[in-house]
């Protein structure tokens, strides 16, 4: 029996796809794993229904011969501060508590597109203001890792997409949304190993996005490996009327173009890297990925 919680985004397409499984398997089996993984609080809000009712539609899709899209299959998290039609958005605020949107955000409406469906929504720093993910009226994210000095104690999963992160590491889900304003998508994964892009300002549409700073925010993929957040951004970029800083380009093929040869390749290291007081062991970490960039040519 094939374990759904150990599959990133490409598995699941491509099992999908070449009919392995189900998407409604998958559906099924991500929605017991959140229901069961409260103790996390990654989730806001569960949405089993909508994961269901994307997860049929793919399966009718491939039975009918049609073609399939990118993330057909595959059910994501939905950080909450995307706005998602009929389905009750606060971007983790008491606020907004019972807002329930007539219309749905560009990025979600894309992904949904693209054959994904929503396990839930994903609890945040309030308003995406924080780091943490300590700010949220629904309380504190946890983050599924423990110290490994033998020590108990609930870690901060990072934040603010801190259910995001959370929910991926725990394997909950696949892959979710993020949104970075100055570190949002980029620090949790560093906090749980996971990856994470926050893509060029204008990429992926903000609008029915629950703004933070409007000209810093930019929703982003989170995912296991660089591969599916490669996969989820082709799902969720685009240009879009609706947003004055969306770029009029084309959507790359970043999965086909995805490639580990660093030779002849400038990556810039800020000097001021070494800042009085950096702990030892981070300063080391620096060392040692430089050292790696150079050995990799």
């Amino acid at each position: 029996m094939t374990d759904f919680s150990r599959l990133g985004v490409a598995a699941i397409r491509d099992g999908v796809a070449d009919g392995a499984f189900k998407a409604v398997e998958v559906a099924e089996a991500l929605n017991a794993r959140v229901s069961a993984a409260k103790a996390l609080n990654a989730f806001i809000l569960e949405t089993p229904e909508k994961a269901i009712e994307a997860a049929q539609a793919v399966d009718a899709d491939r039975a009918a011969g049609k073609p399939l899209g990118k993330m057909a299959g595959v059910p994501i998290g939905m950080k909450d501060l995307f706005c998602t039609e009929g389905v009750q958005t606060t971007a983790a605020s008491h606020i907004l508590e019972g807002f329930v949107p007539t219309y749905e955000s560009t990025v979600s409406a894309n992904l949904w597109k693209a054959g994904a469906g929503m396990l839930g929504k994903l609890n945040m720093d309030q308003f995406a203001m924080g780091s943490s993910n300590e700010t949220s009226y629904f309380g504190n994210v946890i983050s599924p890792w423990r110290r490994n000095d033998g020590g108990n104690a609930a870690l901060a999963p990072g934040g603010s997409s801190g259910g995001s992160s959370s929910a991926i590491a725990a394997r909950l889900c696949p892959a979710a949304t993020g949104t970075d304003t100055g570190g949002s998508i980029r620090q949790p994964a560093a906090f749980v190993g996971i990856s994470g892009i926050k893509p060029t300002y204008g990429r992926c549409s903000r609008w029915g996005v629950v703004a933070f700073a409007s000209s810093l925010d930019q929703a982003g993929p989170m995912a296991r490996d660089v591969r599916d957040c490669a996969i989820m951004l082709e799902a969720m970029a685009g240009f879009d009327p609706k947003d004055s800083t969306s770029l009029d380009l084309p959507v790359p093929a970043w999965e086909v173009g995805l490639n580990s040869d660093l030779k002849g390749k400038r990556i810039g290291i800020p000097k001021e890297y070494r800042l009085d007081g950096i702990d030892e062991d981070i300063a080391k970490m620096w060392d040692n990925g430089i050292a790696w960039l150079k050995d990799a040519g």
